[in-house]
């Protein structure tokens, strides 16, 4: 196991990346993402980056639907007959903490770097305001567009 994937299975936020490893397999994904992470982040309602941003998991998850189905058509395919595949298994490799994107990595550094002995219990904070950052094109950036999440109001809110 490298040192990253070591350091991210010890890390305070492993549960939330253990939910976004599961976003990704239910939606059948090859890779884990950005976008996985907000919607492993949204996991835990009770949780306080949950709790900002002020959406619940079910609503992240037809956004994420409803921006795939947008960029499908948009390179003219029709999602109907996509969606007429779905019940067939799909035969990708299994998912783990080696899959991330590159995007998701960096996002996972970044909380890791700002994550102290002293702040362990906000690192789910630290991941959210790291996801916060991203800038199109990046998945979870449309994602927070697309749901009307005002950043700004998110850090203020976490910051309280």
């Amino acid at each position: 196991m490298a040192v990253f994937d070591r350091l991210l299975t010890r890390s305070p936020f492993a549960h939330v990346v253990s939910a976004a490893l599961d976003e990704a397999r239910a939606r059948g994904d090859r890779r884990m993402g950005t976008e996985h992470l907000l919607l492993g982040l949204l996991g835990d309602p009770r949780s306080a980056p949950a709790r900002a941003l002020g959406v619940d998991l079910p609503a992240a998850r037809a956004a994420l639907d409803e921006l795939e189905l947008s960029a499908l058509r948009a390179i003219g395919v029709d999602p109907a007959l996509v969606h007429g595949l779905a019940g067939l298994p799909r035969r990708h490799p299994p998912l783990t903490v080696a899959t991330l994107t590159s995007g998701a990595r960096s996002v996972v550094r970044l909380a890791v770097d700002a994550t102290t002995a002293r702040t362990r219990d906000t690192a789910p904070r630290h991941l959210l305001l790291a996801l916060l950052d991203r800038g199109r094109p990046d998945p979870v950036a449309a994602l927070v567009d697309h749901l009307g999440i005002d950043r700004d109001a998110v850090r203020a809110r976490l910051a309280a």
